[in-house]
């Protein structure tokens, strides 16, 4: 006589309240089993996010002396990253059938949901002799300003080796912005050589996916650029040794995700301004200032 499979319990997982939460909010995850689970050791609710990232697989490590090269290439992964856990009360080695909640604080380390780099889940854990069910729901963390909100942030300039005339100066008006404000501020640039052409000016979002893996090299950052660039003056007659202030203004998307730190990547923003020089040869400068966005 053929024997029929044993059917799977269902188990399904959902999250209150049903709204973005900030950290340090609290989550209380209801489990609904449609069977009882006998031989249970221990089952919990975990909080945590799928902290997908880049690396660098098959280093040539060989050719480090001459810059971060790689004989393999570039390649994705995720990790858990653990952030809480509750207990699901059951007894004697058995986790009833029904519903079953636990209520979880976010701590206040909690990066921001940021596609693609965090996905925030709740999930059952359920340690059993026997196969133990999975389930999951997600649900979304957003950041509120940050406190203290920095003095200053970052200024990167000067990384092109074939064109660093300039000393560059940007100034917004603020260092931490919600999704969707108005940034506005002035470019300041100070030619250090003889300039010999006009010049136009531009700026735009520039936000990178910086790869930190703890256990895997690093990959180069990952760009996205907001488009269209702004362009801000032309015409310019920049002399040197004289600074030339120029105004500008952008709109962070409304959606924009949040900056990010987490385990094995960070997500960053910037404002990117560009001088580029009239003519076919004409070359291309840029600096960028770091901005702090947020999303609550």
């Amino acid at each position: 006589m053929r024997l029929l499979p044993r059917r799977r319990s269902g188990v399904t997982v959902s999250v209150a309240p049903d709204r973005p939460l900030l950290p340090t909010e609290s989550l209380t995850a209801t489990v609904t089993l449609d069977e009882p689970l006998d031989d249970v050791i221990d089952a919990r609710i975990e909080i945590g996010y799928v902290n997908t990232y880049t690396y660098e697989w098959a280093r040539n490590t060989t050719t480090d002396l001459i810059g971060p090269t790689s004989a393999g290439g570039r390649s994705d992964a995720k990790d858990w990253v653990a952030a809480g856990h509750a207990p699901i009360t059951f007894a004697g080695g058995t986790l009833a059938a029904g519903t079953h909640t636990a209520t979880v604080r976010l701590p206040s380390w909690s990066p921001g949901t940021s596609d693609p780099a965090v996905a925030w889940q709740a999930r059952l854990a359920v340690q059993r002799r026997g196969r133990s069910p999975e389930a999951e729901a997600s649900f979304t963390v957003v950041v509120p300003a940050p406190d203290p909100v920095p003095t200053e942030t970052r200024l990167v300039q000067g990384e092109s080796a074939i064109a660093n005339s300039i000393r560059f100066d940007i100034v917004p008006d603020a260092v931490a912005y919600r999704a969707g404000d108005v940034v506005r501020g002035t470019i300041s640039v100070t030619p250090t050589e003889p300039v010999t052409r006009s010049a136009t000016a531009d700026v735009r979002f520039y936000r990178t996916q910086v790869s930190h893996p703890l256990e895997k090299p690093p990959s180069p950052d990952i760009e996205w650029f907001s488009r269209p660039h702004v362009t801000v003056a032309k015409d310019l007659a920049l002399v040197q040794g004289v600074t030339t202030e120029v105004p500008f203004e952008l709109t962070l998307p409304a959606d924009a995700s949040p900056s990010v730190e987490a385990v094995h990547n960070s997500i960053e923003w910037w404002v990117l301004a560009t001088i580029t020089f009239s003519g076919m040869t004409g070359a291309i400068e840029r600096a960028r200032r770091e901005l702090v966005v947020y999303n609550a």
